[in-house]
């Protein structure tokens, strides 16, 4: 056999050789770029969204919570405070009437939560709730269905100590979300009421839901 065969037939099994090296590299290399990409949607880094789903973003002294009441006599309130649902449908702590979480004003511990039925209910009960807030206490509140039925002139006079400026003009199914605290200075910012009005109501007796969120300081010692 001619050496120029011999020679010719190695180059071709060399060339044969790496070429099936390279292939092989490069079907590993995507492999490894796939488990890497599946890897990384895990670990990714960037912002998530925001606590409690909300639009602001507040400073590390202030307290991020969002407020939402029900949506006629169907879908339950919502607050949130702090990273943290305190009240909700899910949670099965909620019910029609005044619902109300208190928190602790300088660290944003959960103190209690509490309904109160403002339509069937004994409005005593709410009296008394809101008699043994002690300071400091943020006050959450939502209205879920009927807020105003059993409310009277003293149960109206205790909110307004909390911070309240509206409660006065309070209607029947009127929705409601307000937060305040003991002990405040003047009136809280953070207050809405929408009116029962049967000619603008999105689900007919009834408003619709409203939503309310934002910052509120920290109580410092």
């Amino acid at each position: 056999m001619r050496p120029t065969v011999i020679l010719r037939g190695l180059v071709v099994l060399f060339t044969s050789g790496v070429m099936l090296y390279i292939a092989k590299e490069f079907m590993f290399s995507e492999v490894r770029l796939k488990h890497m990409k599946y890897f990384n949607e895990f670990t990714d880094s960037r912002p998530k969204k925001f606590v409690c789903q909300m639009e602001t973003q507040c400073p590390d002294d202030q307290f991020p919570f969002k407020i939402t009441s029900g949506a006629a006599n169907i879908v339950g309130a919502n607050i949130c405070f702090n990273g943290q649902t305190l009240m909700s449908t899910v949670k099965n702590n909620i019910g029609k009437g005044i619902n109300i979480a208190l928190v602790n004003a300088s660290n944003g511990q959960l103190i209690t939560t509490n309904f109160f039925n403002m339509w069937s209910g004994k409005i005593e009960l709410l009296v008394d709730f809101l008699k043994a807030i002690k300071p400091p206490t943020i006050v959450l509140l939502a209205s879920f269905d009927e807020p105003s039925t059993k409310m009277n002139d003293d149960t109206k006079k205790l909110f307004t100590e909390l911070g309240s400026s509206l409660i006065f003009s309070l209607g029947f199914r009127d929705n409601w979300v307000f937060l305040g605290a003991k002990p405040i200075k003047g009136i809280s910012p953070f207050e809405q009421i929408l009116k029962n009005d049967k000619a603008k109501n999105k689900y007919d007796n009834w408003p619709e839901a409203i939503e309310m969120e934002g910052c509120v300081p920290r109580k410092n010692d």
